[in-house]
């Protein structure tokens, strides 16, 4: 199964991809672990990758297609994968479906974790003082806010179009009680047995 995670900054997505992943036994791809990965790892497209990262810039679509195409093609991600950070915009979906196409697969799921702003605002500013994270303050979020509701949100309206499931879950509360109602809800779209959990 592939599953695409989707939720705004704070919302919780990384966590619980990781619970997901490790419940069906599949591997949890954040884009952000592997564009740091590639560049510690200093292989050719770490190596393009690296001063982007250093400068804090955007990677381009183009680099993060063939790192995406190469984390999928692993022999670990060959029952599935948690995608979590990507696919961001509509041309990112547009590639990731056409790199998936090439070895007859599909997006399966596209899981939406959905909390309020004023909470979001609060988990960010908790995260930048206990982390101290200098990039999580009041302007950064609120326009971090602003891109995710203009570019990723039509992300899930393109899947939804297409046919893909489309979960929404509230992801405020406790990690295990979110983890609960994720659960749940694929249960009952029958995209995970009773077991898996």
């Amino acid at each position: 199964m592939i599953c695409v995670m989707v939720g705004p900054p704070g919302s919780g997505k990384g966590t619980q991809a990781e619970l997901i992943a490790a419940a069906l036994g599949v591997p949890h791809i954040s884009t952000g672990e592997l564009l740091r990965a590639e560049a510690a790892a200093g292989t050719p497209l770490g190596r393009e990758v690296a001063p982007l990262l250093a400068a804090g810039e955007l990677v381009p679509d183009e680099l993060m297609e063939r790192l995406m195409q190469q984390r999928l093609a692993a022999p670990d991600a060959a029952p599935g994968a948690i995608l979590d950070g990507y696919p961001r915009t509509v041309p990112q979906a547009e590639a990731l479906d056409r790199c998936l196409a090439a070895t007859g697969r599909r997006a399966d799921l596209v899981l939406v974790l959905e909390v309020e702003e004023e909470m979001l605002v609060r988990r960010l500013l908790d995260r930048a003082a206990k982390e101290h994270r200098t990039d999580d303050n009041p302007d950064s979020i609120a326009e971090r806010l602003v891109e995710y509701r203009q570019l990723t949100e039509p992300v899930v309206e393109q899947y939804r179009g297409a046919g893909v499931a489309v979960l929404a879950v509230d992801g405020t509360g406790p990690v295990d009680a979110v983890h609960a109602r994720i659960a749940r809800a694929m249960r009952g779209a029958g995209l995970l047995a009773d077991e898996q959990a």
